[in-house]
């Protein structure tokens, strides 16, 4: 009987080659030679009788049918990872595989994982900086730490913080002005601000009472680690949550020249791939780990959902 089914291999080889830049990429992510990798692509084209790709100069790209076909199978090989990496880590052959903010894994995530290895040496963290939901979906990752105004409606989830926000900047900015002492002090500043989450500052502002002129757009950055950066360097004045500043307070590279504080109705919360990883031991003990953590690193009671 002919099989009605194709080599896994060659699956996995056609959903890498879909993915990668060029075959070459797709074929050194497999540790494969590109001709060893072209060959999996061949049988895979040769089993379904149809041509894949679209080869021209030297490049091969997904033809109409090819993607017909990725959309039909990517489910279900995700769905075979997503079940292998469950048996896997019930045993606990596998790491955690967490999708984290820059942000987060850098000022407090990374610094406190050791305390983790400690209290519980069998919990491994394997980190991707990502914000993306669809790496849950397709298996990629176990859980994902994601900030914004709130969490995906399809995926179970657990609320980490709700974040407030205090200005910050150098003790002298760039132009040789000292940091501002009052609220009306900002009409005078830069602001800085990220792309996302939008409207941090339109929140603090209307947080903390503020009724002084318009004031001048902010210079916006792709990630917080870069804004607060440039708030160091004397830039200008930015918004943060102290948990993602406290390093750079403490060393003085930053400081606070505001006392005021404001929600800007962001939360922190943590995504489960499914209910089926919420239940893994090794994530009920992340979940509580980080927890707690972060109200005690934010001095606040631990959220209830």
């Amino acid at each position: 009987m002919r099989r009605q089914a194709p080599p896994l291999e060659a699956i996995e080889a056609f959903i890498l080659a879909s993915r990668a830049t060029s075959f070459r990429d797709a074929a050194d992510r497999l540790a494969l030679s590109p001709s060893a990798f072209s060959r999996r692509i061949q049988a895979l084209e040769a089993f379904v009788g149809v041509p894949l790709f679209v080869r021209e100069k030297g490049s091969a790209t997904l033809s109409r049918t090819g993607q017909r076909y990725l959309r039909t199978i990517e489910p279900a090989i995700d769905a075979i990872r997503r079940a292998t990496v469950d048996l896997q880590a019930e045993r606990g052959g596998t790491a955690l595989r967490v999708i984290v903010p820059q942000s987060f894994a850098l000022a407090w995530l990374i610094p406190n994982l050791p305390a983790l290895q400690r209290d519980a040496p069998s919990t491994r963290v394997e980190l991707r900086v990502g914000r993306a939901v669809r790496e849950l979906k397709r298996g990629h990752a176990d859980v994902a730490i994601l900030a914004g105004p709130a969490s995906p409606p399809d995926m179970p989830s657990v609320r980490l913080a709700r974040l407030s926000a205090i200005a910050v900047s150098a003790r002298t900015l760039a132009d040789g002005r000292p940091a501002p002492d009052t609220l009306a002090d900002l009409a005078g500043c830069s602001r800085l601000a990220c792309y996302q989450p939008e409207g941090i500052w339109e929140n603090w502002l209307r947080g903390v009472g503020y009724a002084g002129p318009p004031l001048d757009p902010p210079t916006y950055f792709e990630a917080h680690f870069l804004m607060i950066e440039a708030a160091a360097a004397g830039l200008g004045v930015a918004l943060t949550p102290p948990i993602l500043a406290a390093r750079l307070l403490e060393d003085g590279r930053l400081i606070q020249p505001l006392p005021q504080v404001a929600d800007v109705g962001v939360e922190y919360r943590l995504v489960y791939a499914d209910d089926q990883v919420r239940r893994r031991p090794d994530v009920a003990r992340f979940t509580r780990w980080l927890v707690d953590g972060i109200a005690a690193a934010d001095g606040t009671e631990p959220p209830l959902s």
